[in-house]
């Protein structure tokens, strides 16, 4: 099973390859990180928004990134999936 520092450089490592689009990069948010069982959750934004705290930068319609503890998988939840969560 994966501990939060390994399921956090994952994470990161699927926004950066998956899903970052040319001019709107996302990272995680620091300190926005939760587990259930063996499942990881991890919040994120843009990175312009987190660089300037300006709601024009907002990524609006993101989910928190799912990381399968047993599998390493990552998986990137919907906005209402991630509201009905509830973790942050």
């Amino acid at each position: 099973m994966l501990d939060i520092e390994e399921a956090t450089k994952l994470a990161q490592k699927f926004l950066d390859e998956k899903v970052s689009h040319e001019g709107t990069a996302l990272a995680l948010v620091e300190g926005e990180r939760a587990q259930v069982g063996s499942t990881f959750y991890f919040d994120c934004q843009s990175v312009a928004y987190l660089r300037t705290g300006d709601l024009r930068d907002l990524a609006v319609g993101t989910g928190y990134v799912r990381v399968d503890g047993e599998t390493g998988e990552c998986h990137m939840l919907g906005a209402t999936e991630s509201a009905q969560l509830d973790l942050f």
